[in-house]
């Protein structure tokens, strides 16, 4: 939960209970598919402690009041409501959940490596910044992955793929 600098994205493939550390991990993936019997739980409270990773991520990632909820109570979540709520992507079946997962790895593969590189660098430097101070940022030449993916070759295949009508070939340089 401490792999800041990640650039490749992750998935997290939930199937059972995520009780504790298990939800935090879940929650510094980039994406989660649950399988429909998964349930999410925070009892650290209850236990006389706090879910670090969680306190930090789950109020950014829910509204504030159910975040809290969550973390002072101990109350479980089922897939369907972590899914209305947005915290994960899919609810799947049991016996499709990995299918599902590796569906959507597959998807993102399809991506330029150094675009998904540059996105990670841009969620994680913009979270608390104005959209103002987002293009500001851009224009800084401080994002390193975002420099480099202006500046290369697959910048320039993407739209000649595009324009050929074919499938682009990434290089990731």
């Amino acid at each position: 939960s401490e792999l800041f600098d990640l650039r490749k994205p992750v998935i997290a493939a939930v199937n059972g209970f995520a009780i504790g550390g298990g939800f935090e991990l879940m929650l510094a993936c980039d994406l989660a598919v649950a399988a429909e019997e998964a349930q999410f739980w925070l009892p650290e409270a209850q236990l006389g402690i706090i879910a670090d990773s969680a306190a930090l991520r789950l109020p950014k990632r829910l509204p504030r009041p159910i975040a809290t909820e969550l973390l002072m109570t101990g109350r479980r979540m089922d897939a369907a409501e972590a899914l209305r709520w947005g915290l994960i992507n899919r609810v799947v079946p049991a016996n499709q959940l990995m299918e599902s997962a590796r569906e959507l790895a597959s998807q993102i593969a399809l991506s330029a490596p150094l675009s998904l590189a540059a996105l990670k660098e841009v969620f994680a430097t913009n979270e608390t910044k104005s959209i103002e101070e987002g293009y500001a940022l851009f224009k800084s030449g401080d994002l390193r992955f975002y420099e480099a993916m202006l500046r290369s070759e697959d910048a320039q295949e993407g739209p000649k793929a595009f324009a050929e009508k074919r499938v682009p070939s990434w290089k990731g340089i």
